[in-house]
C-alpha cells in the first residue's frame, strides 16, 4: 500500500510548442470551401450530423481532404471497429505528409497504449494523453490516491481538418456512437462547420496542446514489444479486412451526406456563431454556484418565450430548478428531455434527476425522458460502472440519449459536448458551439413538437402530487404512476442515493 501512496504523476518532459496552421487558404479544402461562402466574411457555415453513420462518413472523409494538418481531440476513443477505422484514417493522413496531432483522456481509453504508442513512431504523428493514470491497469485503482486531480476530464471534442473544417459536438469515437452496431447505441449530435469558427477552434485545440495536463504517449506507456507490435498489427488487419468493416464502409457510402460531400453540394446553414470553451488550464472550476448561469453553456441571452434542453444527463440541481420552474411560472416555454432510468448509463446520475421532477412538473416544466425499447426493467448494476462507456453500452438493448443542446426563443442554438448537470459546469473541460440561426433554433423546437414528443415518455403530476409516465409510443397511452424499466429495489436505491451529498460529482 505504501508504494502505491508514494505514486505521483511525474511533470511532463520538457516538448516545444507548435501550433495550429492557419495559413491554409490555399488547401483544396480551403479553396472548395472559399467558392462556397458567403461575402460576409465574420459567418460560418454548419451541417448537423445526427445520424452515426453520417457522422463517421464526415470524419473519413474530412482526413482524406487534409493536406496540412489534422488536430484531433476525444474523451473515449474504443478499441472497436470504428475506432480502429478511424485510427487508420489518421495514420494513412500522417503517411502522405499530414501533420496530426492526437490528444485523448486518459480514463476514456482502454487497451490503446500500444497501438497509440506505435502510431507516434512515425514522423508526422504525435499522440498526447490528458491528465493520466500513473498505474496503466487497472485504471480505477489511480482513483484512490489522487481522486481529486482525476475528477478532472477532458470532455472537449473536436476534429479539425487544415484549420478549414471542423466537427464539434457530444459523440465520442467508437461503435456506439456511430451506429456501428445494432444493439446499445447513443442517440447523439454533431455539427459540421467550415468559416470563421474554425480557426478559434483551432486556438482552442493549441491551449490543450500546449498545455500542462498533457503528457506525451512516450512518456505514459510502456515500451512496445516486438511481440506486441505483431499482436496489434494482426488485430488492426483483422478488423480492417472483416466482413463487417466492408458491409459498414459500404452502408456508410451510400448514405446521402457521403455523396454530398464527395462532390460538394452540401447544403449548410450560414450564420454567426461562437465557441463556448471552457478553460480547462485550472484544472476544474471550483465549486461555487451551480445554477442557470454555469449549468447552461455561456452567452445564451435569457429566454423570454422558450426553452429547450436536451441532454443526456440533466442534473439542474436545488437552485437550477428553482430557476427553471420560475422561468416557467413566468409565461417561458421550457421543455427537457433526458434519459429515463431504462435508457441511461449511469443510474448515479439519475439520482441527482430524480428528485428535481416532482418541482419542475408542477411548475408546469415539460419534462420528456427517452425511453428503452426493450422497457426491460433494469437492475442496480447499473450504478456500478464498468470499465468503459463501451462495456456499459454492451450491457443493455436499445439507444440512450447522449446528445447535448439547446435551443432558446427559436432564435439561438447550442451543440457541444456539455451536459445540464454540475460535472460539465465545474469539473470537466467542454466545449460547443452557440448558433445564432433562427432556421436551426426551429428545427429544434420543431423536432420537439414533431418527433420527440411522440417517441417518449411524457411526465405529468397526479392529483396525489406522484410523478406519472405516459408513453406516447402506445396506441393507447395511459398515464402509469410506476417508473417504466425500474424494480421496487433500483427505486429505492434511487431515493436513498439522491440522499447523498454526491451532486457535484453527476
Amino acid at each position: 500500500m505504501k508504494r502505491f501512496k508514494a505514486l505521483k504523476l511525474r511533470p511532463p518532459k520538457a516538448v516545444s510548442p507548435t501550433h495550429a496552421n492557419l495559413d491554409t487558404a490555399d488547401t483544396a479544402l480551403g479553396r472548395e470551401i472559399d467558392s462556397r461562402a458567403p461575402e460576409d466574411g465574420s459567418l460560418s457555415g454548419h451541417k448537423l450530423l445526427p445520424h452515426g453513420k453520417d457522422a463517421f462518413a464526415a470524419r473519413v472523409l474530412l482526413a482524406r481532404s487534409a493536406e496540412r494538418t489534422l488536430d484531433v481531440q476525444y474523451y473515449i476513443w474504443h478499441d472497436d471497429l470504428s475506432g480502429s477505422l478511424l485510427l487508420d484514417e489518421l495514420d494513412a493522413a500522417a503517411k502522405r505528409g499530414v501533420r496530426v496531432r492526437l490528444i485523448v483522456d486518459d480514463i476514456g481509453t482502454s487497451r490503446l497504449d500500444a497501438r497509440f504508442a506505435i502510431l507516434a513512431e512515425q514522423p508526422n504523428f504525435e499522440v498526447r494523453i490528458y491528465n493520466p493514470c500513473v498505474v496503466r491497469w487497472p485504471k480505477p485503482v489511480n482513483y484512490l490516491f489522487a481522486f481529486k486531480r482525476l475528477n478532472c476530464r477532458m470532455h472537449a471534442k473536436s476534429f479539425t481538418a487544415d484549420s478549414q473544417a471542423t466537427i464539434v459536438g457530444g459523440r465520442n469515437i467508437g461503435d456506439e456512437y456511430f451506429a456501428a452496431r445494432k444493439e446499445g447505441q447513443f442517440a447523439d449530435l454533431d455539427v459540421l462547420a467550415v468559416g470563421a469558427i474554425v480557426p478559434e477552434v483551432a486556438k482552442a485545440f493549441d491551449a490543450y496542446w500546449n498545455g500542462s495536463h498533457v503528457h506525451p504517449i512516450e512518456n505514459i506507456a510502456r515500451r512496445v514489444t516486438s511481440a506486441t507490435r505483431r499482436a496489434v498489427e494482426r488485430a488492426r488487419v483483422r478488423l480492417a479486412i472483416s466482413t463487417r468493416a466492408e458491409r459498414y464502409r459500404k452502408d456508410v457510402r451510400q448514405r446521402r451526406l457521403f455523396g454530398e460531400m464527395i462532390d460538394g453540394t452540401i447544403s449548410m446553414t450560414w450564420a454567426c456563431s461562437r465557441l463556448i470553451n471552457h478553460d480547462y488550464r485550472d484544472g476544474g472550476r471550483g465549486q461555487g454556484p451551480t445554477d442557470l448561469s454555469t449549468l447552461m453553456p455561456a452567452g445564451f441571452e435569457q429566454p423570454c418565450r422558450e426553452l429547450d434542453v436536451i441532454s443526456g444527463y440533466f442534473v439542474p440541481t436545488a437552485a437550477g430548478t428553482a430557476q427553471l420552474a420560475e422561468l416557467s411560472r413566468s409565461g417561458v416555454r421550457v421543455r427537457v428531455l433526458t434519459n429515463s432510468f431504462a435508457a441511461t448509463d449511469v443510474g448515479f446520475v439519475h439520482t441527482g434527476y430524480a428528485p428535481c421532477r416532482p418541482p419542475l412538473l408542477a411548475a408546469g416544466v415539460k419534462l420528456f425522458e427517452m425511453p428503452a425499447p426493450d422497457d426491460k426493467p433494469k437492475t442496480a448494476a447499473k450504478f456500478v460502472r464498468a470499465t468503459s462507456a463501451r462495456a456499459r453500452a454492451l450491457r443493455d438493448e436499445g439507444r440512450s440519449l447522449h446528445a447535448k443542446t439547446y435551443g432558446v426563443d427559436g432564435k439561438q442554438v447550442y451543440v457541444g459536448s456539455a451536459n445540464f448537470d454540475p460535472r460539465s459546469a465545474h469539473l470537466n473541460t467542454e466545449m460547443g458551439l452557440l448558433i445564432d440561426s433562427p432556421r436551426m433554433a426551429r428545427e429544434l423546437s420543431q423536432s420537439f413538437d414533431r418527433d420527440i414528443s411522440e417517441n417518449v415518455y411524457c411526465l405529468s403530476l397526479g392529483e396525489d402530487g406522484r410523478v406519472r409516465w405516459t408513453d406516447a409510443r402506445d396506441d393507447d397511452p395511459q398515464a402509469e404512476p410506476t417508473e417504466p424499466g425500474t424494480t421496487v429495489f433500483s427505486r429505492m436505491l434511487v431515493s436513498l442515493l439522491s440522499r447523498l451529498p454526491i451532486e457535484r460529482y453527476l
